[in-house]
This record gives C-alpha cells, sequence and structure tokens, in this order.
C-alpha cells in the first residue's frame, strides 16, 4: 500500500471517569502503560458524595507532577471536565481550572447544560467559548439523557446559535441510546464540530426513570462490546479521524480488576470494535 493510502492510526484517549479515582499524575502513567496516546481530567469537580477532587490550579506539588507524567509519557491532555451550564454556577469560577488545563496543552473543556432557559443557555455558552478563546480550548457540548441538552438535535442547535468557532458536539454513545436518538442526527453534525466521541456500551433496554440512567451513566457501563448497544453504528455515522475517548465509569469493576488491567480491557475492547469496522467498510464511514 503505498504512503498517500495508509489510513492513520487510531487514537484513544483514557476518559478520567474511567478510573476517577486516580489522581492526574497516576492516571497518566496508567494510561500510557497500558497504550493510550490522550487522557482526560476533571479538574472541575461536581460535588457529588464522594467524588475526590482533583483541583491542580491550587496544589502546586500535583501540577509539576502532572506535568512530569505527560512529559515523560508523551500523552496528550485531550480535555478537562465538567464546566456546567446552570443557574447559579459562574463561569468565571472555572478559571482556574481551564488556565491549569490550557498548561498542560489540554485541547477542549467538556460542557454539559442543566437549565431549561434556552435563552440564558445561548448566553452562557458564548460567553464560555469567549472565556478559553484566549486559552485555545473548545467547549465540547455533551448531550446528556437525563439533563436539559438531552439530545444530538439539541446540541447541534445550540452550537450553531452561539455563532462561536470554539464549540463543538461530544457524542457519548451512552447517551445517544438513551435519549433514543436517531442515528441520521449524528450525520447532521458538520465534520469539523465533532472532534472526540464517548465510547463505551450499556444495556440495551433504556430506563424510563432518570435516576436509574443517571446511574447507569456514572457507575454501572460496560465495555463496549458487552451490552446491548449499537456502538458501530453510532460510530459509523461520524467522521473517520476522531480520538475515540474511552469512559467506562464503573467504579466497582475497575476496583475489582485493578486500574491497570482494566484500563487495557477497555482499550482492547474498543480496538477490537474499530478493527472490525476498518475490516468491513461495507458500513460506511463519513
Amino acid at each position: 500500500m503505498s504512503p498517500e493510502c495508509t489510513v492513520p492510526a487510531p487514537s484513544f484517549s483514557l476518559a478520567h471517569a474511567t478510573l476517577l479515582h486516580l489522581p492526574p499524575p497516576e492516571h497518566v502513567r496508567v494510561a500510557a502503560a497500558t497504550g493510550y496516546q490522550h487522557v482526560g481530567f476533571r479538574l472541575i469537580s461536581l460535588g457529588r458524595p464522594g467524588e475526590p477532587g482533583h483541583h491542580l490550579s491550587d496544589n502546586p506539588t500535583a501540577l509539576h507532577a502532572t506535568k512530569r507524567a505527560l512529559h515523560e509519557t508523551g500523552l496528550g491532555l485531550l480535555d478537562v471536565e465538567v464546566a456546567l451550564i446552570k443557574q447559579g454556577h459562574a463561569l468565571r469560577s472555572y478559571l482556574p481550572a481551564l488556565e491549569t488545563a490550557a498548561e498542560l496543552g489540554g485541547r477542549f473543556v467538556l460542557t454539559n447544560v442543566y437549565t431549561r432557559d434556552r435563552a440564558f443557555a445561548e448566553d452562557e455558552v458564548a460567553a464560555l467559548c469567549d472565556l478559553v478563546q484566549p486559552l485555545s480550548l473548545t467547549v465540547a457540548l455533551e448531550p446528556v439523557s437525563f439533563s436539559d441538552l438531552s439530545t444530538v438535535a439539541d446540541a447541534v442547535d445550540l452550537a450553531r446559535r452561539t455563532s462561536r468557532q470554539n464549540v463543538s458536539v461530544l457524542i457519548d454513545c451512552l447517551h445517544v441510546h438513551s435519549s433514543r436518538d436517531p442515528l441520521s442526527e449524528l450525520s447532521r453534525i458538520p465534520p469539523d464540530r465533532v472532534h472526540y466521541v464517548h465510547v463505551c456500551d450499556g444495556p440495551r433496554e433504556v430506563p424510563e426513570d432518570a435516576d436509574e440512567r443517571r446511574r447507569i451513566a456514572r457507575e454501572a457501563r460496560l465495555l463496549p462490546g458487552e451490552g446491548g448497544i449499537d456502538v458501530t453504528g453510532i460510530l459509523r455515522h461520524l467522521p473517520a479521524n476522531l480520538v475515540y475517548a474511552v469512559e467506562v465509569h464503573n467504579p466497582a469493576r475497575a476496583a475489582n480488576l485493578g486500574a491497570e488491567v482494566y484500563a487495557r480491557l477497555a482499550l482492547e475492547k474498543t480496538a477490537h470494535l474499530i478493527e472490525g469496522m476498518a475490516l468491513d467498510p461495507s458500513g460506511g464511514h463519513l
């Protein structure tokens, strides 16, 4: 095969939610040891009971250790999370974490919307884009099935209405399935507005209860190929040059297997799925 016809190898990121208990330096080293090229960090806590706080902006020792881990492993920081759009949440309160992300070479800030006031959401997303533009960060709007921005169509529309260049849409396989989004909606995302995708699996049956959907998303995700989500179908409706961010938040399973074993298994399952798509191009790919 000639060099110009060579298909680039897929690129993988270990989302922090997969191993949220690990401090960023350890998270980086586990990702590097198990074959990932990127990592994500949760530097903005959601304040949930028992959630570890990884606040590098006010911890110089941890920040130095994180810089060293990234430098020594050669991994890149894909994204930082979670900048909530919500009444009572001042965007500037996120700035220390966002500045730290930029200092570490981060590319995206993951954003969820929890307000039914669409005008407020539009203004806040636009303001967040303006806030992070000098930091060379791009806002990644993630539709979440139990949030107030729950569908791909809503996310695409909100991104368009902000009239900003540094805003994108982040697809999560579980939430696409749980929101019962038609896969055709994925094809409506402008290719230059989607840069990475959260890969995971989950139950085929979608619970009607929002609390149960929330529990599955935060505690009981499955590895690709283990559940009933059409992960391959979702990925085939997205551009082929994305970063595949493996987000399989299942703390009990991770603790049982150990961080490295779990991270490696998650990557192997995801890579196997991607390889299967490459071997069967009949399904198509944008």
